[in-house]
């Protein structure tokens, strides 16, 4: 998950740095100074930068308040893990009180605050994202102790659930009505809906063997397989992987990263649910995770009904 700056907050990196450089006795002009606050983000130029940072907070929006008493194990899970930043930190004594504002995907915010009158700890917030599976997928790559999302389907839609250290809930909602009213279509999932004369552990077991994946896109003699949490290409000429697992559930669902013709370092994903259907399965097939630094090879993957007829006609 790449958390970027708003332009402002960018703005304002770019004077301190500036400020510190200059203490030093290195003058630096202020558009190089955006410049390397750009590189700083992985973000190629100043340009990109601004053209994909966050809106800023509108002067009407609600902020949270979360109760928090363990500083130190807070601070780890939302800065390490969530991957939030910090737009504010105040105590006004020594040992005072702490409070914290934190800036999360998409611009949402949060406070976080250890004085006994803010809030009651187990407080639960719901958070609105484009697609829940690849936020799931990439909080599993995290290595962070107790805290293990859960991905689930509901009436409402798509949900990722994880508590933090004080108790308090959070939940990221993938509301589907809501994503297809404000998606571009160049970021939208391609979904593909198959049905099969197939229990639905058997029509898992089918997907997952790969067998479907008769030479598309592989040398003569080649065949996809499973290695260790990771997908394999196998030909004669060498191996190659195409994504990691991230989401296993015989019958029901499975997830993995997707990185064939992509940079690997900016994968998609995919994932699969299977759902019981008069005397088969529905099998609702989803290539999704697209934003701003892979939406460019999507248009590379129009042949994917004919990969998956493969599946479908697989005896």
């Amino acid at each position: 998950m790449i958390i970027l700056p708003t332009a402002r907050e960018a703005k304002d990196q770019a004077k301190r740095l500036r400020r510190a450089l200059a203490g030093r006795g290195v003058d630096l002009g202020h558009a190089q100074a955006l410049e390397l606050i750009a590189a700083t983000h992985g973000v190629r130029d100043w340009n990109t930068l601004s053209g994909l940072a966050p809106a800023e907070a509108s002067a009407g929006a609600v902020v949270p308040i979360l109760r928090i008493f363990d500083w130190d194990a807070t601070q780890a899970f939302y800065r390490k893990f969530l991957g939030w930043t910090v737009i504010s930190h105040q105590q006004f004594e020594g040992h005072a009180p702490r409070y914290l504002r934190l800036r999360g995907p998409d611009g949402v915010r949060i406070d976080l605050s250890e004085h006994p009158g803010d809030g009651t700890p187990g407080t639960a917030i719901l958070i609105e994202v484009s697609e829940a599976a690849s936020l799931h997928a990439e909080l599993l790559t995290r290595d962070f102790g107790y805290a293990q999302p859960t991905l689930e389907d509901s009436e409402h839609g798509r949900t990722v659930t994880l508590h933090d250290p004080c108790g308090n809930r959070i939940t990221y909602l993938e509301v589907r009505a809501a994503v297809a009213d404000r998606v571009p279509d160049e970021l939208s999932p391609i979904v593909h809906e198959l049905r099969v004369d197939l229990e639905p552990g058997a029509a898992f077991d089918r997907f997952t063997s790969f067998s479907w994946w008769r030479n598309y896109g592989i040398k003569e003699g080649g065949r996809a397989v499973i290695e260790d949490g990771e997908v394999i290409f196998k030909n004669p000429n060498g191996a190659f992987s195409i994504g990691t697992i991230t989401d296993w559930q015989p019958g029901r669902r499975y997830a993995q990263t997707f990185t064939l013709a992509q940079d690997p370092d900016f994968p998609s994903s995919l994932t699969v649910t299977f759902t019981p259907a008069d005397d088969g399965t529905l099998v609702r097939f989803e290539h999704g995770g697209w934003n701003a630094t892979n939406a460019g090879r999507r248009g590379h993957f129009a042949e994917w009904p004919i990969i998956l007829a493969g599946y479908t006609e697989l005896s």
